[in-house]
């Protein structure tokens, strides 16, 4: 997602608190202090982590540099990104800026080899499917590709965290009984910048709520999608920023003795 907004600021005098677009999930706003400083934040009442870039097309009477790019990481609630300090006393700061917004945290790499819990109850026996986007097979390059896992599953499992992490994201009151529709999910943000989801729970039926933390094995929800041609299944998905493909399939532990991807 990208969002850019432009300012000039000729003022000079009183504090002064200007906002960016409030109806969006990340906004940029600034406040001119006394002494004419002028200092940026970022707001977002999403518990998922974002990275703002920030670049100015036009500096006056600051030491910061046209064109430099300025990235920060924020989370729930408001961030400090930079102050501009004027050159001149009594000379107000011009500038022109714009940003851009995109999820996840950019400083962090995923850890390929991190060994995932299996998502259902210990000694269950499912057959899993690989899915795909639909996007490869219509040829659209450029696309991010979302590799998922369907674990065939009985309608009211429960379904276990795979891995420790922060929710960022629950959709818990869509319910539909038309045949292959069903949005309930959560997702899990990780330490590694991964994140984790975890798809078509019961209406209602999920136990977790958006900035909570959550250990491995802890229990998410109770699934559903038995309104499918397949019937009931667990859609899992791992997608990090920093992968080319966007998701990958992960090594599970599988039992006591053996690790690795679910054939």
């Amino acid at each position: 997602m990208k969002l850019q907004r432009y300012f000039c600021l000729l003022l000079f005098g009183l504090p002064l608190l200007v906002y960016a677009q409030s109806n969006k999930t990340v906004t940029v706003s600034y406040e001119r202090s006394a002494k004419g400083e002028v200092t940026f934040y970022s707001e977002t009442q999403s518990h998922t982590p974002y990275t703002v870039s920030m670049t100015f097309s036009r500096l006056s009477n600051t030491t910061s540099t046209e064109g430099e790019i300025y990235d920060a990481v924020i989370h729930y609630g408001k961030t400090r990104l930079l102050t501009l300090r004027p050159s001149t006393e009594n000379v107000p700061i011009g500038f022109s800026y714009r940003y851009t917004y995109r999820k996840g945290n950019n400083r962090l790499k995923a850890d390929t080899n991190f060994v995932y819990l299996f998502p259902l109850a210990p000694g269950k026996v499912v057959r899993v499917n690989r899915m795909v986007s639909l996007e490869k097979f219509f040829g659209k390059e450029g696309e991010k590709r979302i590799t998922r896992l369907g674990f065939s599953t009985t309608a009211g499992d429960t379904i276990f965290a795979s891995r420790g992490g922060l929710v960022t994201e629950v959709v818990d009151n869509a319910a539909s009984t038309s045949e292959n529709t069903s949005f309930h999910a959560t997702e899990v943000f990780h330490k590694d910048g991964t994140f984790a989801r975890y798809k078509l729970f019961q209406n209602g039926g999920i136990f977790v709520s958006p900035g909570e933390e959550v250990i491995p094995g802890q229990p998410l929800g109770i699934i559903g999608g038995e309104n499918y041609k397949q019937g009931s299944h667990l859609r899992f998905s791992i997608y990090c920023p920093d992968q080319p493909d966007y998701s990958y399939v992960p090594d599970f532990c599988l039992s006591q003795e053996e690790v690795g991807k679910p054939e």
